[in-house]
This record gives structure tokens, sequence and C-alpha cells, in this order.
């Protein structure tokens, strides 16, 4: 046989192996990706999920469409269960959700129909501080005042109920807490109304992109933040997880806190083939380190800074092995 009809062949049959350029070339086209947004519209994921769905098609071989919805419920369960129980395992089907659906996995699994291990972890957008917001009127402007001030807490689900909730069994602050707001967004509203008095917990990039026009104008206040470490553009607010006295108050908010490593998560099925997988977990790193993207988010007051899926995997390992006594003293406090 020549060799020019030698090479012939091997192409022909390289072209054909899975895996190769060629197949992965023709995973995603004519296809959509849902990607499914576990908060309610205008608030900070909102925002993040949907300019982010503006740029990574063009990293994904075939440039689907993503096509944004929201799937609004406390801590992203909603779209948490869907993705782990209904979705296709095809990664056509993407979660932009709130980072304890980790830790809620552990502590209600009655609630949480999925083991977060399970999923594949895509990447992270950024590497996340929350922090209390306060109207500048408010009673308590500092957190040390919650001990032995009432303030009255809007609650949307996730970090907004669950940070204080723990802070009162824990620390021992007084936080008195109104849930039942779609999101953070209809928060701000009530506080703007005086119905509430504060947001419990929301990203200090959420602030920046959506109320960055009320801090520059001191119509609102930092009352703590809960970050693993002090925000450098944060030096002077109470870092929250500081004031733990004892080892077993420290682990007890680590279990909730520690997720916001991961702040800004997206997840697809349990059982996503392995290159699907590893394809987006690729573009969506590209994603992030895209000029273009970078841009758009800078315009548009977000800050990024992000995180592999294979290091929120780990996390994910380590928040599992949480000695029980303390994943029965943070239950205890939800119960």
């Amino acid at each position: 046989m020549s060799r020019p009809l030698i090479m012939s062949v091997l192409c022909a049959i390289a072209a054909g192996l899975p895996g190769t350029g060629h197949a992965q070339s023709d995973t995603f086209a004519g296809k959509q990706i849902r990607i499914i947004i576990g908060s309610s519209a205008g608030g900070g994921y909102d925002l993040f999920a949907r300019t982010i769905a503006q740029h990574w098609p063009k990293q994904i071989p075939g440039v689907p469409i993503f096509v944004p919805q929201n799937l609004p419920g406390p801590l992203s369960l909603n779209v948490a269960n869907n993705i782990f129980n209904v979705a296709p395992k095809d990664g056509t089907s993407i979660g932009a959700v709130n980072p304890q659906i980790a830790s809620e996995a552990i502590l209600n699994p009655d609630r949480a129909r999925f083991d977060a291990r399970k999923f594949v972890w895509i990447g992270s957008a950024l590497r996340e501080t929350q922090v209390m917001v306060a109207s500048a009127k408010a009673p308590v402007t500092r957190f040390e005042q919650a001990f032995t001030r009432e303030m009255i807490i809007g609650g949307s689900g996730g970090a907004t109920n669950t940070f204080p909730t723990l802070t009162n069994a824990i620390l021992g602050t007084k936080f008195k807490i109104v849930s039942g707001y779609p999101g953070t967004r209809e928060v701000n509203l009530a506080m703007e109304r005086d119905e509430v008095h504060a947001i419990g917990a929301i990203t200090w990039a959420s602030v920046k992109g959506t109320m960055g026009d009320k801090v520059r104008a001191k119509e609102v206040v930092m009352v703590g933040q809960y970050g693993a470490k002090v925000h450098p553009e944060l030096p002077d607010v109470t870092h929250v997880p500081s004031l733990a006295k004892t080892p077993e108050d420290a682990a007890a908010l680590r279990l909730l806190f520690a997720t916001q490593e991961f702040g800004r998560p997206y997840i697809t099925s349990p059982g996503t083939p392995p290159e699907i997988a590893s394809l987006l977990q690729k573009s969506f790193m590209a994603t992030m380190n895209d000029p273009a993207f970078l841009a758009d988010a800078k315009q548009r007051g977000l800050d990024i800074e992000p995180m592999e899926g294979a290091e929120i995997q780990a996390l994910v390992e380590t928040l599992y092995k949480t000695p029980p006594a303390v994943v029965e003293r943070v239950r205890a406090v939800f119960k």
C-alpha cells in the first residue's frame, strides 16, 4: 500500500474515533444549553449567570445557544434537585446554584435529594465574601451592636436566612428574620420601604453590582462580613467568624460559611460523559479568562476570581467529613 493511501486510511480512522477534535466540534452543534438560575431575576446570581451565558457559547465547539431560565427557591434546591434527578445527562442543562447546596445536602438530605459529591462541578466565577447590609438608619450598623439590639432581617432563602440564624444560635445575636422574599432584589426594595432593616447576607460582589449607588451615597452600611478572611476592600467591617469563642463554635460556623469559597458555582448532572464534563469545565475556565468577558464583567461591576471544578469537588468532599457532632448541632439550629 502506498504511503499516501496509508495516511488517508489512518486519517479516516482517526476522524471516527471518540474524543477527537472533529467529534467534539459536533457535540453541541445546533443545540441549546439551558442555564437554570436558582434565584429570581434581577439579583446578583442572575446578573452573573446571564453575563456568563452571553460569552460562554463561543468557547464551546459547535457554539450552542445558551438559554437562561430562572427557577427561584430557597438555597437553589429546586435547581439542584432538578439537575440531579430530572435533567438529561448530556451537558445540556447547567445549574447556576447557591453554594450552600453542599452544606444543605449534609444537614437536610430529606429536602436536598442529592449527594453534592456526585454533581459535575463545572467551576465557580468567584470566591465569595458574604456581607450583612443594613440601611444607614437601622438600629444596628456594626455587628457587635446586635448582641444587645434587635434588628429585622429580610430573608429570601439561602445565606440571607441561614447566616443570621446561625449567628443567633452560636454567637447570641438578636436578629429577627422575616422570610418569604423571592430574592435579594425584593429584600432591597423592602429595605427601601422600611419593611426590614437589613439583608442578612449577600455577596460583596452583588452589593457592588446591584447596590453600588447606595453604597457610594452612604444610604447602606456593611454590618459584618462572613468570608474565610477579611476582604481587602472591607478592612473595617467586623469579621464574624472571628467572634467564635470555642473551636466547636468555629466548626459550626464553618460548615455554612466555608461554601463562600466557591460562591458562584455551576453544576451539571451526575452521569454526564467524562468527555462532555471535561469540555464544559475547560470552556468555563476559558470564558473566565476571555478578555471580552472580563471587560463586560468589569463594566457591570462584577468581580471575577474563578475556581476550577476539581478544586470545588475537593472542598465538597472535605465538608462531607465534618464531625457528626458538629453536623447535629447545626442541624438542631435549623430544626
